[in-house]
């Protein structure tokens, strides 16, 4: 039977491997994101093309630099070359002509807007959505998301993904620095255990030798006294009678001597050893709990947004999993809602990315002040939101969502004085048999694109 001591220790070892492996988990994703990250360098090189020798060479050597997974000190090296390589098009005969006869065919490809410029700021919002994750990152991802609020050319597309790639760097090496700590940590409190290990099994043996040795001593003393009784009744002079017990007195008292000497010795290496182990104890103590208190803090980051403080993505994915298996169960009438600001971008475009954030909060706090107990609100990323109501009628529920989405149109947003209108879409759909969380969500999705179609600031539900 396992004592609680054990227990604890099972405990805290499957605590420690959960976070290592949580930890591995991270670093493989911003392992997949830099990768897609250079798959889209790449392809934007490759549609590049052809503007000029100069800036394909300079291109050529990014592509390449990107197939020999160089690091972003390369790609900084690299990046002024190619910089100048674009600004060098305005000397072009074409761009030239472009200043006399200005017309769309001739427009200095450097600094007018590429094709897929909307998806690919989608791609580079959706990773600082990631980045974001890690406070200490916060304040470059928001200064490089405010870049990202206007058109992308690619004269400053070089930099947006040079200074991209340096952050999905710096978090990388921040998860591989905690990953590492966790290791020497684990690899220390593994040889803790080892030592209460070998602790308890040096008890389990003084307990054993304690008790051999009590054995002992009582088969000397049954040995001695039986010895005495026959010398009495084999002696037949007083005197050799009083030597003769004397003598197994005499024996009797060696033996106590030795096995007091046996007790007092062995106590005194318990002691030495209890004290030690209590010494290891506390200090083992001492790190679970400052691991305890780091895991808690990385699961809070993991699963909260910096911004809103909703729970993120990652928290709405495990969440909807739970709710799933619940509905399969119960059966209990479940409603999934999908949210948008309408016209986001306008709002960063005409009052700044400060004010989109002021505006992302406070539609945040709005939502989460109008849901009960039992629902669910999450940032999904960017301007979107999804919320799951639980023991909800999709007609109950798309009532209740656009009582919201009134609330939010009524809202006065102000920013540095001056007032503006703010309104959101929301898709809404019920929980289907044969569903799973992506299948129920890209039904709501779907919704809030229809939402979108019929003008925005409504409510709709499939």
């Amino acid at each position: 039977m396992k004592t609680g001591s054990d227990a604890d220790q099972q405990d805290w070892r499957k605590k420690y491997y959960d976070s290592l492996t949580s930890l591995e988990g991270e670093q493989k994703k911003y392992g997949a994101m830099e990768a897609t990250l250079k798959r889209l360098v790449g392809r934007l090189c490759s549609a590049s093309l052809g503007q000029s020798p100069r800036l394909d060479e300079e291109i050529k050597k990014l592509q390449a630099a990107i197939r020999r997974e160089a690091t972003s000190e390369d790609l900084d090296k690299i990046t002024p070359a190619l910089t100048d390589a674009i600004h060098a098009l305005d000397q072009s005969p074409s761009a030239s002509a472009a200043v006399s006869q200005p017309t769309k065919a001739q427009a200095d490809p450097s600094r007018e807007p590429f094709s897929g410029d909307e998806r690919v700021r989608a791609i580079l919002a959706a990773l600082l959505a990631e980045l974001r994750r890690d406070s200490t990152l916060l304040i470059q991802a928001d200064a490089l998301d405010a870049k990202l609020a206007v058109a992308l050319t690619l004269e400053q597309l070089p930099g947006v993904l040079s200074a991209l790639t340096e952050l999905v760097g710096q978090r990388i090496e921040r998860i591989e620095r905690a990953k590492r700590e966790i290791e020497v940590l684990l690899s220390h409190l593994v040889g803790r255990l080892d030592e209460i290990s070998r602790f308890v099994a040096a008890q389990n043996q003084n307990q054993s030798q304690s008790l051999a040795s009590s054995e002992s001593l009582n088969t000397h003393l049954v040995g001695e006294m039986k010895a005495m009784g026959e010398s009495v009744e084999s002696a037949s002079e007083l005197q050799q009678i009083r030597t003769q017990v004397r003598s197994r007195l005499d024996s009797i008292g060696r033996h106590l001597q030795e096995f007091r000497q046996r007790e007092t010795t062995r106590a005194s290496e318990i002691k030495a050893r209890n004290e030690q182990m209590q010494a290891r104890v506390s200090e083992l103590e001492s790190e679970a709990k400052r691991l305890n208190s780091q895991l808690e803090d990385e699961q809070r980051l993991s699963t909260s947004d910096v911004l809103t403080k909703l729970p993120n993505r990652l928290a709405y994915e495990k969440r909807i999993e739970e709710e799933l298996k619940r509905w399969q169960r119960f059966k209990q009438p479940t409603c999934i809602a999908v949210w948008d600001v309408d016209h986001f971008k306008t709002v960063n475009d005409s009052y700044g990315h400060s004010a989109g954030d002021k505006v992302l909060q406070a539609v945040a706090e709005n939502l989460a002040g109008r849901i009960r107990g039992t629902d669910f609100l999450a940032r999904y990323g960017g301007e979107e939101f999804v919320m799951i109501l639980c023991g909800t009628q999709l007609d109950d529920a798309v009532r209740l969502i656009d009582e919201m989405r009134v609330a939010i149109s009524k809202f006065g947003f102000r920013f540095h004085g001056t007032p503006f209108n703010v309104t959101i879409s929301s898709g809404v759909t019920a929980l289907l048999a044969g569903d799973t969380s992506a299948a129920a969500f890209d039904r709501a999705d779907k919704a809030l694109y229809q939402a979108k179609d019929r003008g925005r600031n409504c409510c709709v539900s499939v």
